[in-house]
């Protein structure tokens, strides 16, 4: 053998004087892990597709494993198959990602906050649909409240403004009352109700707004006014009445000018449907002593109550 050799033959086991041993494995001795492999381990390996990590310590960290350090990012102590975060940064190197594997979390976040997240987005949604529908509830209901007012003002009351003082001392222009035509409907009007006429078209009267009188004689009653009084004859009686009126300021005398006397207003007898009316002041007011008879077509309402001014608010 030749001295000048550097690669000296020395017996299994020994090291030359001048060689530091390495920590570790002694020399000569072999660690075999003897733990079987299986079938998909062993796949990946020979692909090169297995993902493996270092851990602090060293160790390699194969897939099913748990670290030894709980706190190694990218690993779950209590899960057998090791979730790997995918990032940004993942995506934008073109590495192979196994979707059956990983688990698309954003990163810093545990994926087991996802479920938590996905029902706060869904209570979020429930709360705008729940405030959308509260909004088409008021809206509807809005909606029903402007129809009924309608309705109401069409075919069940109404506000009527009086102007002139044809009735005082009952009512003074500029006062307010609500009129309801219910009884329009029926044609049921009692003697003594204050209604609202329509005077348009009757000799004597050439103005477009309504009249507000009472009612003082009824279908099939014969009306008379002399010496200042009102008298009544029924349907059904031969002899008047004189009808006494409260409404009236002491004193009033109610009469007919010429020219309703030419007409035969100051005696008349009313047929089907036809009403005799006149105003409570008497000397002021145009009414049936001058304008004739009305028909129940041409009553649109009953007054009911004065509702202005707020000091004189009482019910007709």
């Amino acid at each position: 053998m030749d001295n000048n050799n550097p690669f000296k033959e020395l017996p299994f086991g020994e090291m030359p004087e001048s060689e530091t041993p390495i920590s570790g494995t002694p020399v000569g001795e072999t660690t075999i892990d003897e733990t079987p492999i299986d079938e998909s381990t062993l796949e990946q390996i020979n692909t090169e597709e297995m993902p493996v990590e270092i851990s602090d310590s060293g160790e390699i960290v194969m897939p099913g494993e748990t670290s030894d350090n709980p706190s190694e990012e990218g690993y779950t102590a209590f899960s057998e198959t090791v979730t790997a975060p995918v990032n940004e940064e993942t995506f934008e190197a073109g590495e192979d990602i196994n979707t059956d594997e990983a688990e698309y979390v954003t990163e810093g976040e545990d994926e087991y906050d996802l479920p938590d997240k996905i029902e706060v987005a869904d209570k979020r949604d429930r709360r705008k649909n729940n405030i959308v529908e509260e909004i088409l509830d008021w809206l509807k209901t809005i909606c029903i409240g402007i129809i009924a007012g309608v309705l109401l003002v069409l075919f069940v009351i109404q506000r009527d403004d009086v102007y002139g003082g044809s009735m005082k001392p009952t009512l003074n222009s500029g006062d307010v009352v609500f009129t309801q035509k219910i009884s329009t409907y029926f044609k049921n009007y009692d003697r003594g109700d204050i209604v609202i006429l329509d005077g348009k078209g009757m000799y004597g009267y050439d103005r477009d707004e309504y009249l507000i009188k009472r009612v003082i004689g009824l279908p099939g009653e014969t009306i008379r006014i002399a010496d200042g009084n009102v008298y009544i004859k029924p349907k059904d009686s031969s002899d008047f009445f004189m009808l006494e009126e409260s409404y009236l300021v002491p004193g009033t005398q109610t009469t007919v000018r010429s020219y309703g006397v030419r007409m035969g207003y100051d005696e008349v007898k009313l047929g089907d449907n036809e009403y005799y009316c006149m105003g409570d002041n008497r000397p002021e007011s145009n009414d049936s002593r001058t304008l004739g008879i009305f028909t129940a077509d041409r009553i649109k309402g009953v007054a009911v109550i004065r509702l202005y001014p707020f000091d004189g608010i009482k019910l007709l």
